[in-house]
């Protein structure tokens, strides 16, 4: 029994032994310092979980003071402004009048003094970050300061502001409520201080010390509408992101003017009354609810109010007010643009009645939410207009007797509303228009157009379409190419042409067909012809613009010269949105879109460059470059054309499709850029067409050539982010992307 406990006891101190030895060992991270390899400079060893470098080789590392008293034990370096002390057996270092605790503190190894690596370089202002699952330590010194981070004056813009702005991303949890922008190698200003939050927004900062970044995180109680994509500015050394405004509060005061106020500027809101229930709902798009006050208790005039997100895909904060005894509240002419003021009981004048070319016009005091409706036998448009009066110029009866009204009629239908009624010579759609213009409102109502014929002819040069319509055209005629088609977009127009026989085929013409297509936000009836040849054409309207002909030429003409050889070369700038440290939006299966958007955009820059083009990429590798140092690589090289390639994201996993953005201020080649390449996804891709928009994203709005944003797919929408990994869907894009920059070159005539 005796030696059975004496080989235990051998074995025991075998394993202590052995300990020992390991704990003495030098440690096995390969360590760089400012991204040189000092592996083999400096001696480390590990102790109780942390890793401790010998202070000799620090002091030297960082060219600081070392002192060591032996009698104390004590260990004291500086450098610059700062001072550490350290004493054997205490796991606390002294930084000037702090303290940080550690894990095994000064250690003494074969009489040298060892200190804890990663809180002493901390304490000096270096940033360590660790790399291949902990096997690399790089320490280095920060590249920016966030000095301080605020509210814009609007409320809605937060200002990073920086020494320089380094690599940063931005990433949006999945239920939308908290945002986080991690900056690489940056620091903390000492005095920063945290005088953003409020009743809508909490900000956390918090330094992350094994991985070199410093990472905002911005939380709210619901939902933060925000664009990865276009959400973040940078302005000089500065990261700014735009939020959306949030409702901030509603009341009704003493003077029983109800008030709606937002923290941001409030776009005009679409009102309705619904008289049945006493009922007054108020649609106010692009902004969210927010932790708002709410101000009626017991208030004679309003019995409830109730506040909901009514739509994220577009925003869209829906307000319902229940009117205790059916007063109707009129909209206030706007003193802030982030406040709407409604007052009871007020009335409106309306004045100057006129019929136009398939519609009719009037003039009121005061913004009018009127109710619309269509009735059936005889055909009529009513219009009721709720606490109006009848002004100068507005007659009992207008006879106008054309193919879509017979007369207008006016009259009151009782004590707080004003008809007004159109006799139509048969139903039709319509569309009511509001502009305000010096104090006075201007209302517009377009009867819906439609087709009453499309013919072809033929001459000796020319084959002719011609296109009638009930009343004056509003169109939009564009060319088209890969295969050559002529589109034209009509607003406000039926697409009746079911009613119709088959249009006659013709040499020039394969194919005719129509749609209905979702642009700038508005839906148009499109028209395309699809062609077997094209040479040119021209457009002219006829029969008192009731109708628009097309001249298709069968031949180059004379006086067009010889036929156009190619599209000449060209500098096409192409971007593939965030990279490096950077991923953009990351899908649920963790395909992150900087690696979808770069092999989009090498695909693209290659087909490009076979089509005799000259291709540069902003990036060809998984690199970060700034928003600034992209629009400043197409600016200076002078490009023709710039492309930028995204994936997109929202919280609502089953959304998805393709849109293409442009940017208005800039040109209207910015828009026919877009389109020529949308036309080929959206007919192409095999995704949902979700138009091509108008947008502020950086990289459009700052190029100073015609320039386009692409969001591909929707990485958020998990059947998309598949089709985003394959290489099949990849090439896709980009042949269909590369189409559409060829078409509008040829169509600009290679200029």
């Amino acid at each position: 029994m005796s030696v059975f406990k004496n080989k235990k006891i051998i074995v025991l101190l075998i394993i202590i032994f052995l300990f020992l030895i390991m704990s003495t060992a030098s440690a096995q991270n390969t360590i760089y310092f400012n991204s040189k390899n000092i592996t083999s400079e400096i001696k480390t060893v590990s102790r109780n979980g942390e890793l401790l470098i010998r202070a000799r080789d620090l002091a030297e590392l960082l060219n600081a003071e070392l002192t060591w008293r032996a009698a104390l034990k004590s260990l004291e370096m500086k450098s610059e402004s700062v001072t550490i002390k350290i004493m054997a057996n205490s796991h606390y270092i002294q930084i000037g009048n702090d303290t940080l605790r550690t894990k095994a503190g000064l250690q003494l190894v074969n009489n040298q003094a060892y200190i804890p690596l990663a809180k002493s370089i901390e304490a000096f202002g270096y940033l360590l970050e660790y790399q291949r699952d902990n096997e690399e330590l790089y320490i280095f010194q920060p590249e920016t300061t966030i000095n301080g981070v605020s509210w814009q004056e609007d409320g809605n813009q937060l200002q990073i502001k920086m020494d320089e702005i380094t690599p940063y991303r931005v990433l949006h949890s999945e239920d939308g409520t908290e945002i986080t922008i991690e900056i690489d190698k940056a620091e903390i200003n000492q005095e920063f201080t945290d005088n953003i939050s409020n009743n809508n927004y909490y900000l956390k900062v918090v330094n992350v010390p094994d991985r070199a970044l410093l990472r905002l995180v911005i939380k709210s109680r619901t939902p933060i509408p925000f664009q990865i994509d276009g959400g973040i500015y940078e302005h000089e050394d500065s990261l700014v992101l735009s939020f959306l405004p949030q409702l901030k509060d509603i009341r009704i005061n003493e003077e029983n003017l109800l008030t709606i106020e937002a923290t941001g500027e409030i776009p005009n809101a679409k009102t309705k009354y619904f008289s049945d229930s006493k009922k007054m709902v108020i649609d106010i798009p692009s902004v969210v609810i927010g932790n708002f006050n709410l101000d009626i208790e017991e208030h004679p005039l309003i019995k409830d109010i109730k506040v909901t997100q009514h739509d994220l895909d577009p925003v869209v904060l829906r307000i319902e007010v229940v009117m205790a005894n059916g007063d109707i509240f009129k909209q206030l002419q706007r003193q802030k643009n982030n406040l709407l003021t409604f007052k009871p009981g007020q009335r409106s004048e309306i004045s100057d009645l006129q019929y136009a070319e398939g519609s009719f016009t009037f003039t009121s005091s005061s913004a009018l939410n009127p109710e619309l409706f269509l009735l059936q036998s005889p055909p009529r448009l009513v219009m009721n207009l709720f606490h109006v009066n009848r002004g100068e110029g507005i007659l009992d009866q207008i006879d106008v007797d054309n193919t879509l009204i017979k007369k207008i009629r006016t009259a009151r239908f009782d004590e707080q509303t004003v008809r007004i009624v159109a006799d139509l010579e048969e139903l039709t759609g319509y569309n009511w228009v509001e502009e305000e213009k010096n104090g006075l409102y201007h209302y517009t109502v377009n009867l819906e157009n439609k087709f009453s014929e499309i013919t072809t002819q033929d001459n000796e040069d020319y084959q002719y379409l011609n296109i009638l319509m009930d009343a004056k055209a509003v169109y939009e005629v564009k060319k088209f190419n890969y295969p050559h088609r002529i589109v034209v977009d009509f607003q406000n127009t039926l697409n009746n042409l079911e009613e119709f026989e088959a249009v006659e085929k013709t040499s020039l013409i394969k194919d005719i067909r129509s749609s209905n297509y979702q642009l700038d936000e508005q839906e148009v009836t499109r028209l395309v012809f699809e062609l077997n040849e094209y040479y040119s054409h021209q457009v002219d309207s006829y029969q008192n613009g009731h109708g628009i002909k097309i001249a298709l030429a069968k031949d180059y003409l004379k006086e067009e010269g010889e036929k156009r050889q190619g599209i000449g070369r060209h500098l096409i700038v192409v971007d593939a949105g965030h990279g490096g440290f950077d991923p953009g939006a990351i899908g649920s299966n963790g395909l992150e879109e900087k690696i979808s958007n770069l092999a989009i955009a090498k695909q693209v820059a290659l087909l490009l460059d076979q089509a005799e083009q000259n291709v540069l990429l902003t990036r060809s590798s998984d690199r970060f470059h700034s928003l600034q140092n992209r629009v400043k690589f197409a600016n200076q090289r002078g490009a023709d054309i710039f492309v930028s390639i995204h994936a997109n994201s929202f919280n609502n996993s089953s959304t998805g499709g393709v849109e293409t953005y442009y940017n208005q201020s800039n040109s209207n080649q910015n828009r026919f850029l877009a389109e020529k390449i949308h036309d080929k996804l959206g007919r192409n891709l095999g995704l949902i067409d979700r138009g091509i928009k108008d947008s502020n994203f950086y990289v459009i709005k700052y190029t100073k050539m015609p320039s386009a944003l692409i969001e591909v797919a929707f990485l958020s929408n998990p059947r998309e982010e598949k089709l985003l990994e394959t290489k099949d869907f990849q090439n896709k894009a980009a042949s269909l992307i590369v189409d559409g920059i060829l078409d509008y070159l040829e169509e600009n005539g290679g200029k």
